[in-house]
């Protein structure tokens, strides 16, 4: 990353994968240029926004001074057909200044645009390096009556000792993420949320130790499911800029989780967005070259997107008879018999079974005398089944690096006949088959899910289904022996 790259950082083909070595396919957009930089992609109506440095008009264009090269500008490319692409145009000319505009985000039916631009831009030539520029975050909406966007307007935090910039919005408009080296925060560049309330932004919160570290976090995106992703360069990245994703437990960010390659390469990796159903993103890097690239990306894993929490199946049962007459107890008790070899005394009993299918059970009077059967008070067959769903087995609490056995086999879905099996640890790692193996090396609360998918039918089709379920991993005895010690 060269040095006009770093500062905007703060300010701001096809690649064949094989398919049972990697977790995404990609490939690299048609639209990216070899000298400009393209990054930063953001839907918008079914098109896509982005921001680069390319020429954008032969009259005027201010330069970064160091390189030569154009500032940075908000563009917008119209998909005409499935992975085809217009030619990339400046979104507005409007939005255009001196200096730098983008990255930007927009409300969820594209009526609204929030978006980074310099604080200065009343001087007559734009220079990205200049630092006392600081960058800020403004907005726009459009009418549609007029058909026109409204003036610019900052952000009420907006403020020239500090950068505020990647903003990104929720779906329901109620909270905007951006990134801040304000003081107060854990390193160079924090994550920061702002809520609406009564139409006025509250002030930033920041994200907390779990996402932000003593390095930079930078580029996040709030994904329509509640899903963080960002970009960093600490949080054992692999490169230098990484791309990781974190999701809230119980109110708390929990450990953010590395995407892998493909996604995350030795180069900077940043800047990905995914649609709501989480069948395709986009996101950028320098990988192949000088300048930065927008990278398309499809999971080969499928997406399990309506994956229920699993209920646990309850075999235990209380069992009474309500037309039982209570025979001379000196003489006689009640015995109930299972069906499964065992045998419990009384007129009310509580008995576990040890698991589904087709049990008799008798309500037997006994003479106390012999221990013989008297006479039999009733019989009632008991059929029991496993809830229908895709099931987990795995222990709900487990120690740091102890190896852990999971599997499918109790999963009971009527009429679906299944072919594959696939595993979402939730700290990263996936993999798949009917059993698997995994061992979690950081303490926290993760969620496991399994997916599973038919065969396909006569013609092509096949189904998902999917569940999940929570596991704690905890310390290892021998670490919490020496915290104990301490």
């Amino acid at each position: 990353m060269n040095i006009r790259k770093i500062l905007f950082y703060f300010l701001l083909g096809i690649i064949s994968i094989p398919s049972n070595a990697q977790d995404y396919s990609i490939s690299l957009l048609p639209f990216n240029t070899d000298t400009y930089d393209e990054f930063s992609p953001v839907y918008y109506k079914g098109d896509i926004v982005f921001c680069s440095n390319r020429k954008s008009t032969i009259f005027i264009d201010y330069t970064d001074e160091k390189k030569n090269l154009p500032l940075l500008d908000i563009y917008l490319v119209e998909e005409l057909s499935r992975n085809t692409w217009g030619k990339p145009k400046l979104f507005l000319k409007e939005f255009k200044s001196h200096f730098n505009e983008g990255p930007a985000t927009f409300s969820s039916r594209g009526s609204e645009i929030y978006f980074t631009r310099n604080i200065n831009i009343k001087k007559k030539i734009g220079n990205s390096i200049d630092r006392k520029n600081k960058l800020g975050i403004y907005y726009s909406k459009f009418n549609r009556r007029a058909g026109t966007w409204s003036k610019v307007t900052p952000f009420k935090y907006n403020d020239s000792e500090y950068n505020f910039a990647h903003p990104s919005l929720s779906e329901d408009e109620n909270y905007l993420y951006f990134v801040s080296d304000m003081d107060g925060g854990y390193g160079g560049t924090d994550i920061y949320v702002s809520k609406l309330e009564n139409k006025v932004w509250g002030s930033p919160q920041n994200l907390g130790p779990n996402i932000n570290t003593s390095g930079n976090e930078y580029f996040p995106f709030i994904h329509n499911t509640g899903r963080l992703y960002f970009s960093s360069d600490e949080h054992e990245s692999i490169g230098r800029l990484d791309i990781f994703y974190s999701e809230k437990i119980n109110g708390e960010w929990h450990k953010p989780i590395h995407m892998d390659a493909p996604i995350n390469s030795r180069y900077n990796d940043f800047g990905l967005i995914i649609d709501a159903f989480k069948k395709s993103g986009m996101f950028c890097s320098d990988r192949q070259r000088t300048s930065d690239d927008i990278y398309t990306f499809t999971p080969l894993y499928p997406m399990f997107e309506n994956s229920k929490r699993q209920q646990e199946n309850d075999y235990c049962y209380v069992l009474y008879e309500d037309g039982a007459e209570n025979p001379d107890a000196s003489l006689f008790e009640y015995e109930w018999s299972f069906g499964d070899g065992k045998k419990a005394r009384g007129l009310e009993v509580d008995h576990c079974f040890n698991g589904p299918g087709d049990y008799t059970l008798e309500l037997n009077v006994i003479d106390k005398l012999t221990g013989e059967v008297f006479y039999t008070q009733a019989t009632y067959p008991l059929k029991i089944e496993d809830i229908e769903q895709v099931y987990i087995n795995a222990p709900d609490t487990v120690e740091v690096g102890q190896e852990i056995f999971v599997d499918g086999r109790k999963t009971n879905i009527s009429g679906f006949n299944i072919y594959k099996y696939y595993w979402d640890f939730g700290d990263g790692r996936k993999t798949r088959g009917i059993e698997a193996r995994h061992i979690y090396t950081t303490r926290g609360n993760y969620i496991i899910q399994l997916g599973v998918v038919s065969k396909n039918d006569r013609d092509g089709n096949s189904e998902k289904r999917g569940t999940y379920k929570n596991i704690v991993v905890v310390g290892s005895s021998r670490e919490r022996g020496r915290r104990a010690s301490n």
